[in-house]
């Protein structure tokens, strides 16, 4: 069932450089996208945490929150998964690649509340196979709760191999949790495999998106994420 997203989203802290831009008009190029959505790995979600899951998933994009959040006009979460966003056509070709995105495709239907989440043309990951071929030792976990111990998430990613470190990132004044955390494995397959299965899963309550981890001298050494995060709260 799709609907109309009227409802503000939560703050969030941090920013980055972005790759691409919110839409901006241009002559003979489309601004108005559908995108498909993997399932979730859970069997119940509210629609604030889709929005929320969506809104992140696009930031990885846009590089922060306001941006993401403007942009996305239509949501679908209880049969089929995806959201319609208004973005420039640069943006929808990162966003093909971004690990949950099944396909990125104009919307055809803007305007109208009659969305199209099932079917499968549009434009597809680079790689061809998403993320099923991604193979990494390092993860990157965003929308972490503030609740989440490292021994939490060390309990949620070890059944895929055995870890070398799981490190949440810790405000230095308040000593509280930022959101966000690190993992590594010991192989790749072992790290590709949970991103593939623990992407969009929910842990104290909230949906996490896992990613690719960047290098460790941007992320750990330097304290900064490698794109921005949820600013802690509850669902409710």
């Amino acid at each position: 069932m799709g609907w109309e997203v009227r409802v503000p989203l939560r703050d969030r802290r941090g920013s980055v450089k972005r790759a691409c831009n919110a839409s901006k008009s241009s002559s003979g190029t489309n601004e108005f996208w559908l995108v498909r959505m993997e399932k979730p790995g859970v069997e119940v979600v509210t629609k604030a945490q889709m929005v929320d899951h969506y809104t992140q998933i696009l930031m990885k994009v846009l590089g922060n929150e306001q941006d993401a959040q403007v942009s996305i006009y239509h949501i679908s979460w209880e049969r089929d998964y995806g959201f319609c966003c208004h973005i420039d056509e640069e943006c929808a070709k990162e966003l093909a690649d971004v690990p949950g995105v099944l396909s990125v495709r104009p919307d055809t239907n803007f305007g109208s509340n009659n969305k199209d989440y099932k079917g499968n043309d549009g434009i597809k990951s680079s790689e061809g196979t998403g993320v099923t071929d991604i193979k990494t030792k390092r993860l990157f976990v965003t929308g972490l709760s503030f609740y989440t111990s490292e021994k939490t998430l060390r309990a949620a990613f070890e059944p895929f191999g055995e870890l070398v470190e799981v490190k949440i990132i810790m405000d230095k004044i308040s000593k509280r949790s930022k959101g966000y955390a690190f993992i590594e494995y010991t192989t790749e397959e072992a790290g590709g495999a949970a991103l593939k299965a623990m992407n969009g899963q929910i842990i104290n309550g909230w949906m996490i998106v896992v990613d690719v981890a960047k290098t460790r001298s941007r992320d750990q050494q330097s304290g900064r994420p490698n794109q921005t995060f949820r600013q802690p709260y509850h669902m409710r």
